[in-house]
């Protein structure tokens, strides 16, 4: 049994197969999935729209879970804070639209890498580096603001053809708002094309902003905007 509860507190946590949970301000209860058990839906016969729909709940947490374990668990955990909601429900209701029910990418171009109240920089262009799988970045900037620091840090997440359900964070980065320019590196064991995702960090990493994608391929391409 692991069960919390303290001052201020409603109960939440496991209890047999119960999971206690709050959702705003309800506590709320659900059973465990149990292995190989027909879901109620399988056993009711939900609708093919119902079935579609539960399914791609399904496939967008597993990349979620994904995403907080090998790219940040804090982004979309900020992010909802700032909106009193919970992560893994505004992670879903921004990005189910890009997923189809049979576990495959439909708009790698609408994902959202990240969110938050940081702003992006006006004019974000990617253009190739000299060097095979590097690129440069650059944008205008003239705010001096909370949400526009010139100390905010260039960020670069990236979905691989070779994996696009599997995201990533860009293996060498740098460059802050004040420069107007950085650069970044893709790992060359995913090999390209890739969708890359840039977007900027707070220096003390408590905020985020929305990401912009860009369609990458190799030094010979110039990339383009996806959005």
């Amino acid at each position: 049994m692991e069960l919390i509860e303290g001052e201020g507190m409603p109960i939440r946590g496991k209890m047999g197969d119960l999971i206690f949970y709050k959702r705003g301000n309800k506590v709320c209860v659900r059973r465990v999935a149990i292995p190989g058990k027909p879901r109620k839906w399988e056993r009711e016969g939900f609708s093919d729209a119902r079935k579609t729909c539960m399914n791609r709940f399904a496939v967008v947490q597993e990349l979620y879970r994904y995403f907080r374990r090998e790219v940040s668990a804090d982004i979309w955990r900020l992010a909802a804070r700032e909106q009193g909601k919970m992560a893994h429900n505004l992670f879903y209701s921004t990005n189910y639209r890009c997923f189809d029910a049979g576990r495959e990418v439909l708009d790698a171009e609408g994902f959202q890498f990240s969110a938050g109240s940081v702003l992006l920089p006006r004019d974000l262009a990617v253009t190739a580096g000299k060097e095979e799988g590097t690129f440069r970045v650059t944008w205008r900037e003239t705010r001096r603001e909370v949400n526009a620091a010139a100390t905010d840090r260039l960020q670069v997440g990236v979905l691989y053809d070779a994996k696009p359900k599997a995201p990533k964070r860009a293996p060498e980065v740098s460059g802050i708002r004040g420069d107007g320019e950085g650069w970044f590196r893709l790992d060359p064991k995913f090999g390209l094309p890739a969708h890359v995702y840039l977007y900027f960090a707070r220096e003390d990493g408590t905020a985020y902003s929305p990401s912009r994608c860009f369609r990458v391929r190799g030094k010979e391409d110039v990339p383009s905007s996806a959005k």
